[in-house]
């Protein structure tokens, strides 16, 4: 183990560790970017105030004018002529067809020669098609070629056109169409620098918009008119053709009228039919008895009543009936007559009788029944042939008549065809001088009497808007760019590490010197260095802390301040020693009010002076020093000698305290082997100074050679400036309140 390293003091990860969030925005923390850089902010803000300002007042004023027109229904025309020139005036897509009509060159080509702009003061520059042509001219003067074609010279109409060309796409790109949604009316807007120009060019738009819709269905109407005196001659013609047709056919056929006569064949045809189809299902019929019956010619009566047919004949069923009744007579006479009693005699008697009448009865039905057969055959032969003759009939006058009903709808259609041209003609030849506007103006436009281009205060209040987000941007990348550590907050993020106490920034004299503990005990920087007195005492009490390292990353952050004061605040209270190590670059002597070549720590190490020569005792400190003495060829060596760790340990049995102030760790490693010996290390960081990558590097070192480190000491750390950048707590507030009434 190292000499003087106590094994129970617990590492700077054990010690604290703050687990990080970067899932919540810290609004607090960009409110403090925002206060530190705020006069920046501002002053990038009130910059781009004064940019805008210039350029909005340095520019023209544009005025814009406004019209309205609205798009009539074309199906308001007196006569049905729109459908000579048809448009779906209802469909959207009309709507939308006016809409660029109206943004369209040629019309705004129309407006120009109505206006005359091409002289007018305003478009009096050259445009830009003079100017690349004018360009292109010298270019080619400039660069000789062989294959060069020669410059065309335009002359002064050609000229002249070419810039009522390109004025024309300048009004066309400039005008503005805004439909109302819902509604037939359309506004009409253009900007210019001319006010009165801006009125005139919208109120000429919108007339040439109606008179050039108006020319165009006048020159419609003209070529449909035209087009439809040709086309009726030659349906007239046509017409003359089919009636003649039409004619000789009913002479070839002799047909007067056949009116009504498909009717009635159809229905007589119809009639024939269904009587063919009751013959034939009455010929079946007898077909089925007869063949019954040629199987029982040697049949009995009752044999032959078994045929439903036979049976079911009037003649037969009478019979059968008073068969039936002679039996039921018979057989009551019986139950009260003996057989030989006239009555049962007489009774017998007429059942015989009826018998014998239903047997000759079943006969002459039997025999009937081929009769009946014969009868049907012979019917249903008979309509068989009727029927195919007048189908026949109807087939042929169905020819004819198709033929003529050909005839006749070629000379309906021609004439309905010539009817429908002939009134159109006449309908264009009346109505050819009227035509109703498509659209018409609501709200012609008016001279405007303030511009709306540039909108100063808008402008001017964008460009402050504008400057203050890019400062709080520049702001914000200067904040994540600065890797300092500048509060206590930045002590537990960024190095993870305990923090014993903030020693404030202090405000130094003209001599370059500030109050120091043992001068004013009551201010600010007093309490602080009181407080990092009591974090050291507090983090060792079961085994106190005998030798305390203080350095710090690089040279410059106020380590040796903090341990000739740290070394004042434990004086007070105990034996104390303050060491200047620093061997490189000692300060102490001087800061003691010692004498440069005062004996010291290389003295009293390599034995050339005795230890009450090397210690001063400073009264008014209230505790004991021993500066670096002379500076020797290898510092380092002398420290890592065993007789330096004699000294020490001489040193420990005389004072209860010993404060030694090393050199920076990045520097030298002189700070890692002083840390060795130490019960204790306090790494010291100057606020808003020193890289916090440069700082963990340091620690790093440390915590690597398992050295003590106790804790951070943040040194000249503003409290005021924290408590409005940072939000620091109002213990910090107090710091500055302090030293105010101090």
């Amino acid at each position: 183990m190292t000499p003087g390293m106590n094994p129970q003091t617990p590492q700077p990860a054990a010690l604290y560790s703050l687990p990080s969030d970067d899932q919540f925005l810290d609004i607090r923390r960009l409110l403090g970017i925002f206060l530190r850089f705020k006069w920046g902010i501002l002053g990038l803000g009130v910059i781009a105030c004064m940019v805008a300002a210039f350029v909005v007042y340095s520019m023209q004023p544009v005025y814009r004018a406004s019209a309205s027109i609205v798009l009539e229904s074309l199906q308001a025309n007196v006569v049905n002529v729109e459908e000579v020139y048809s448009v779906d005036t209802y469909h959207y897509n009309y709507n939308q067809t006016q809409y660029e009509i109206l943004k369209s060159r040629s019309l705004a080509e129309r407006v120009v020669r109505r206006l005359q702009l091409q002289r007018h003061p305003v478009f009096a520059p050259a445009t830009a098609t003079d100017v690349d042509n004018d360009t292109a001219g010298g270019v080619s003067a400039l660069v000789p070629s062989d294959k060069q074609a020669p410059p065309q010279q335009l002359s002064a109409a050609e000229k002249e056109e070419e810039k009522i060309k390109s004025i024309a796409r300048r009004i066309a790109g400039g005008l503005k169409v805004s439909p109302v949604e819902f509604s037939y009316v359309v506004y009409l807007s253009y900007e210019s620098t001319d006010p009165a120009l801006a009125a005139k060019i919208v109120n000429t738009v919108a007339e040439e918009f109606i008179q050039s819709n108006l020319e165009s269905r006048l020159e419609g109407t003209l070529q449909a008119t035209d087009w439809l005196g040709e086309r009726l001659e030659f349906l007239k013609l046509q017409l003359r053709e089919s009636e003649q047709a039409l004619q000789d056919f009913r002479d070839r056929e002799g047909l007067v009228d056949i009116d009504g006569v498909t009717g009635l064949g159809g229905n007589e045809l119809r009639s024939l039919s269904q009587r063919l189809q009751d013959a034939t299902r009455t010929r079946i019929e007898a077909q089925n008895i007869k063949e019954d019956v040629q199987d029982m010619q040697q049949a009995s009566t009752e044999q032959l009543m078994t045929i439903p047919a036979v049976l079911a004949h009037p003649l037969v069923r009478d019979s059968k009936r008073d068969q039936t009744v002679a039996e039921r007579k018979v057989a009551e006479l019986a139950k009260r007559y003996g057989p030989k009693h006239p009555k049962m005699i007489s009774a017998r008697s007429d059942l015989d009788a009826a018998t014998q009448t239903l047997s000759r009865e079943v006969r002459k039905v039997v025999t009937g029944i081929n009769h009946e057969y014969e009868v049907a055959l012979r019917n249903e032969q008979q309509l068989q042939e009727n029927w195919e003759a007048r189908k026949s009939e109807m087939q042929e006058f169905n020819r004819t008549e198709f033929e003529l009903q050909e005839l006749q709808r070629d000379v309906q259609a021609n004439r309905q065809l010539y009817d429908i041209f002939f009134t159109r003609v006449k309908s264009v030849s009346e109505t050819g001088g009227f035509e109703k506007p498509h659209a018409r103006i609501v709200d012609r436009a008016a001279t405007p009497s303030s511009p709306v281009k540039p909108n100063k205060r808008f402008t001017i209040m964008v460009a402050f808007v504008f400057g203050i987000l890019l400062g709080c941007a520049i702001a914000f990348v200067l904040d994540l760019l600065d890797n300092t550590v500048k509060s206590p907050d930045d002590v537990a993020e960024k190095l993870r590490l305990p923090l014993l106490g903030s020693v404030p920034r202090q405000d130094v004299g003209k001599n370059g010197e500030f109050s120091q503990y043992w001068q004013n005990q009551r201010g600010e920087f007093a309490e602080a260095v009181r407080t990092v007195r009591t974090g050291l005492i507090l983090s060792s009490l079961d085994d106190p802390a005998g030798v305390v390292v203080v350095t710090s990353t690089i040279a410059g952050e106020g380590k040796s301040t903090l341990a000739l004061n740290l070394g004042a605040a434990l004086g007070q209270m105990e034996n104390t020693l303050v060491i200047g190590a620093d061997l490189r670059r000692p300060s102490l002597a001087s800061k003691c009010g010692l004498a440069p070549n005062h004996r010291g720590l290389s003295h009293f190490v390599s034995g050339t002076a005795a230890l009450e020569d090397c210690i001063a005792y400073l009264e008014d400190k209230q505790f004991h020093v021993m500066p670096a003495g002379v500076i020797p060829p290898n510092p380092l060596e002398m420290i890592s000698s065993t007789r330096f760790v004699d000294a020490l340990a001489q040193l420990r049995t005389r004072f209860d305290r010993i404060v030694i102030d090393s050199a920076p760790v990045q520097a030298v490693s002189d700070a890692l082997v002083l840390s060795s010996y130490a019960d204790a290390v306090l790494y010291v960081v100057r606020a808003d100074a020193t890289p916090a990558t440069q700082v963990q590097k340091g620690i790093a070192s440390l915590v690597g050679s398992n050295e003590p480190l106790t804790g951070v000491v943040l040194n000249m750390f503003d409290a005021r400036r924290a408590a409005k950048y940072y939000g620091a707590s109002a213990y910090y507030e107090q710091y500055s309140d302090a030293q105010d009434s101090a």
